[in-house]
């Protein structure tokens, strides 16, 4: 009897516990279904974006499952005679029953917020979240600005504007013309009148040696140099006294006079790149101190902002001139202003760089049209593959090549967003309209590693440089996030700029 109370305690602990150990494991799995499920989402409507097709989101909110186990145990205790044929002792047919249930729900992200918050410009706060985390100035200048202005203030106050559209789907066709033109013996000066306005964008980016940002606190000049008698009036002192430190400051002089600040209702990100100050808005002035200083001074002798404002230059039609437009000269004056190292280069002119800021949903279509012009460049050079087009297919942040041995920039070789349409070094795959794509993982493997005996290094880092690195799958990480933060959105912002000033 002792025995049979054992295994009905062992019976009835074990029917505890296997509960327990199936939750944790199905909690695993559907964590790793709702990441391969919400990864294949996003890059189906990158897909779509590139067909021009109209975008469709979904997400899971919910997945809900029952776990019913039950436990049993049956005893057998034979009486009477005991037969010449059948068991000849008591038996014991213990059992463990688990019912799984499971069900989920799909949401189609349809409604008015959500596709508000995809049209919305992005915030600059989240430009400075990604930089700080450490994210590639290249990968931040590619996806999150449309175009930059590069403007040109004179001495009359006057101001000549160029501007340059992040554009790759536009560029593609340039790509008959610049052929005819790359083998071209030309002077570098003339070199940015046969390149495409997106190479014009990527040559501009890779200028831009550092960029960073920061947060500040604005403060406006609220009263400036208020005389006051300390014993006339001495109520009106005690009210500057009184003032929310938080929403105001005052400063007195040397003179005697007083200075009232108003201070912004939280802290303005300011991005920079250099020791250069930027500033967020179309309208906003200049920021002399905004990179180093934690309070910010605007008055309006600050801004170069002119008396007289040029429409902004388009980039002019691809083509071979016997003297630079006026275009790319004001192009090669900015990239040689970048140039900190020979002062001598710099620009006589007030030059500031304003960059347009994209909504989340112009981001996925601008990777959308990248994998087009991709698809689109590949195909014209395998019909023309004699053609010295110095363009990388894919995207990289740099041209390798065209840099001298042993001065190559950090990471030019990298590749900005790619799909793959076979499985190697694969994070995952999907198939869109009967076509297979892949998200390459961001590290090349290893020669030696499973992965590398399937794949050449050079094939898993798709650029043919060994051990190149595939920042695909952290772009669209970061365009998740952007994603999921404009589900709340309650109006369409005014597009900023940002503004860039030497």
């Amino acid at each position: 009897m002792r025995a049979v109370l054992i295994l009905v305690i062992a019976i009835t602990l074990g029917g505890c516990s296997v509960p327990t150990a199936i939750v944790r494991s199905q909690v695993v799995s559907y964590d790793d279904a709702i990441e391969d499920t919400t990864n294949k989402l996003l890059v189906l409507n990158i897909l779509r974006a590139k067909d021009k097709a109209p975008l469709h989101f979904d997400e899971i909110p919910s997945i809900h499952e029952s776990i019913q186990a039950t436990a049993s145990l049956m005893a057998t205790y034979p009486f009477g005679p005991r037969p010449a044929t059948g068991p000849g002792r008591n038996s014991f047919a213990p059992g463990v029953n688990i019912q799984v249930s499971p069900s989920f729900e799909i949401d189609h992200l349809d409604t008015k917020d959500f596709i508000t918050g995809l049209a919305s410009p992005i915030d600059a706060k989240f430009v400075k979240y990604w930089l700080d985390r450490g994210l590639d100035r290249r990968i931040v200048l590619l996806l999150f600005f449309s175009a930059a202005d590069i403007v040109e203030v004179d001495d009359h106050g006057v101001s000549h504007t160029i501007r340059i559209r992040n554009s790759p789907r536009d560029s593609i066709d340039s790509l008959r013309q610049q052929v005819a033109l790359e083998s071209a013996d030309l002077a570098n000066e003339l070199r940015c009148d046969t390149q495409s306005e997106f190479q014009h964008y990527l040559k501009l980016i890779n200028s831009l040696m550092t960029f960073t940002a920061h947060s500040s606190t604005e403060r406006r000049v609220f009263a400036e140099h208020l005389t006051l008698d300390s014993k006339v009036d001495l109520k009106d002192l005690n009210a500057i006294a009184s003032l929310d430190p938080s929403k105001y400051q005052w400063l007195r002089h040397s003179d005697g006079t007083y200075t009232i600040f108003a201070m912004s209702s939280e802290p303005k990100t300011v991005l920079c790149f250099s020791d250069s100050p930027i500033k967020v808005g179309a309208g906003s002035r200049s920021q002399q101190n905004a990179c180093v200083q934690s309070v910010v001074d605007i008055a309006a002798s600050d801004s170069i902002a002119p008396q007289i404002e040029q429409p902004p230059l388009s980039s002019p039609a691809v083509g071979r001139r016997e003297q630079q437009s006026t275009y790319c000269a004001q192009f090669n004056r900015f990239l040689a202003s970048t140039d900190t190292a020979d002062e001598t280069r710099k620009s006589k002119f007030k030059t500031e760089l304003r960059l347009e800021i994209r909504s989340v949903g112009e981001i996925i279509q601008y990777l959308g049209d990248l994998l087009e012009y991709q698809d689109e460049l590949g195909g014209f050079l395998r019909e023309n593959p004699v053609a010295k087009m110095k363009l990388n297919n894919p995207l990289t942040f740099g041209y390798c090549a065209d840099e001298k041995a042993g001065s190559a920039s950090a990471g030019c070789a990298d590749i900005f967003f790619n799909l793959r349409h076979d499985s190697c070094n694969a994070r995952f795959t999907l198939t869109y309209r009967n076509k297979k794509y892949s998200v390459p993982n961001y590290n090349s493997p290893d020669a030696s590693t499973r992965e590398g005996a399937s794949c050449s290094v050079a094939e898993a880092s798709g650029a043919g440089v060994a051990r190149a690195k595939d920042h695909t799958l952290e772009v669209l990480s970061v365009v998740h996030q952007l994603v999921d933060l404009q589900k709340s959105a309650q109006d369409i912002k005014e597009t900023p700029y940002i503004q860039v000033l030497p």
